[in-house]
């Protein structure tokens, strides 16, 4: 099926134009072919609920919420935005007392809602003209929306879901003021990804149909909520960790709020300085040269087939042949813009198709591509198969698909500078900020090739899509074949 503009509009709104780059050398683990069933994920749910694609947005039937809301409309922005407050307020009246041992959540003290555009007053000791926003005023415990540009145009571009997520962050850090989990101290960057994290955990309160107004699918619905979370993120190489306005890589926000959809609010409270230092991407710029792309040619495509020999070389694969001639497998499969064949154990890439997908993001209504990480992950997902092949594993169905996410994301993983956990990193190839969420890009891609088998059908959650790719990336090849076996 070919990708709507819009849709390619909404993933590269999110993508990086940064580089992989060059650097030093390291070790890697093998892959073990036996599975094991004990709390291994279906291929087929998201943290344990059923795949589904159905309608999100506000629940047919279902009353208005009556808050005061100053500056309120009738309109439907506003409407959405009071019911969205109503089920996350009415969340944590259930959730709070369970987590925090604090006694009763107390609802925020005032609603406002204003046009950006229109001729502005006072609020929270800001202009609110021109404040194209939505922001928890700790001050006043006053939450406040843009209904004039930001909800309705993050609702254009991402559907109903998008204003749900930021007012959910919003209320997020109501409720860190109120469980007294920030102090002076706490760097910017814990304050937004705790907020992330508490975002999804009342995500699993919707998902499972438990919210009076609000609904969304595990498949469509929540591949908007990442979109959301992509697209409002740092830009990278620009933001460091203790930056006053950090809010997080598309990657460790995504991560944040898996945590709190996967594990519940109290895995939220674990949230520290050091572990979010441990885990995070948000890393400057080591070197000048990263801030270029790594072309889509010859010598390119050679230093990465060089890294993922060097990456695989313990698994006992015979490394496939990568070629640079786009080519059908024997029985005619082909899987753009990387095809693998088992039968000769070969690698065939479409060149130009391929550099398409590494075109930076332009951004406006014309299509583009996400950059060159994005494109190498289309090869590295063909050449693990080769890897999942020589373990005996099966290279069709879900589960398939998301070992080849995971073994992307270990790929990935050993080409940081500094390895999460501690691990060497292995070649020479690097990564450049913003590498990862271009990564993340394309994995929400419906079209892509990351979380593909061997016919290039992916996994159907971008949820599930990401969250294998996540367990790659920290934990390295290990976990991939015991977490997803089939």
């Amino acid at each position: 099926m070919a990708k709507s503009s819009t849709t390619r509009r909404l993933i590269a709104a999110s993508a990086a134009a940064t580089a992989l780059c060059l650097g030093v050398t390291g070790c890697s683990r093998p892959i073990n072919g036996t599975p094991i069933a004990s709390g291994s994920p279906a291929a087929d749910t998201v943290a344990g609920l059923p795949v589904s694609d159905g309608p999100s947005g506000l629940k047919p039937g279902a009353d208005p919420a009556e808050l005061p809301v100053e500056g309120g409309t009738d309109g439907d922005v506003d409407r959405l935005a009071v019911d969205t407050v109503a089920d996350v307020q009415q969340y944590w009246r259930q959730a709070y007392p369970k987590t925090f041992d604090k006694g009763r959540f107390r609802p925020v003290s005032r609603l406002v809602s204003y046009d950006s555009g229109g001729q502005g007053g006072r609020l929270c000791g800001r202009n609110t003209s021109g404040m194209v926003n939505a922001f928890y005023c700790p001050e006043q415990d006053t939450i406040a929306w843009d209904r004039g540009r930001l909800l309705p145009e993050l609702r254009n571009t991402f559907g109903p879901m998008a204003p749900v997520t930021v007012l959910a962050h919003e209320m997020g850090h109501a409720v860190q003021h109120r469980a007294g989990l920030l102090d002076g101290d706490t760097p910017p960057l814990v304050v937004e990804q705790q907020a992330d994290c508490l975002t999804g955990s009342f995500f699993r309160h919707v998902a499972e149909g438990s919210a009076e107004h609000i609904r969304v699918s595990t498949g469509d619905g929540l591949n908007s909520v990442l979109g959301v979370l992509s697209y409002i993120r740092d830009a990278p190489g620009e933001t460091g960790f203790a930056d006053p306005s950090a809010h997080g890589s598309a990657f460790d926000r995504i991560s944040a709020f898996q945590y709190g959809f996967n594990d519940g609010p109290k895995r939220c409270t674990e949230m520290t300085a050091s572990s979010v230092l441990e885990r995070t991407t948000q890393f400057r710029f080591w070197k000048k040269a990263q801030e270029s792309d790594l072309p889509i040619d010859e010598d390119s495509i050679e230093r990465v087939e060089r890294s993922l020999r060097r990456v695989f070389a313990d698994t006992g694969v015979a490394p496939p042949r990568i070629s640079i001639e786009r080519g059908a497998c024997q029985d005619g499969t082909s899987t753009e813009p990387a095809t693998y064949c088992a039968e000769t154990n070969t690698v065939s890439l479409d060149r130009k198709r391929l550099e398409e997908m590494a075109t930076p993001p332009r951004g406006g209504d014309e299509p583009s591509g996400y950059g060159d990480f994005a494109a190498y992950a289309q090869v590295a997902s063909r050449y693990v198969l080769a890897v999942q092949r020589a373990a005996g594993l099966r290279l069709t169905g879900d589960a398939a698909g998301l070992r080849t996410a995971c073994l992307v994301g270990a790929w990935s993983g050993l080409l940081v500078e500094d390895p999460i956990g501690r691990r060497n990193p292995v070649g020479k190839l690097r990564l450049a900020p913003g590498d990862i969420d271009e990564g993340v890009a394309a994995l929400l891609d419906e079209n892509g090739l990351i979380a593909a088998d061997v016919r290039g059908e992916q996994v159907s959650a971008g949820f599930a899509r990401v969250e294998a790719f996540r367990l790659g990336f920290r934990q390295g090849i290990t976990p991939c074949a015991s977490e997803y076996h089939s």
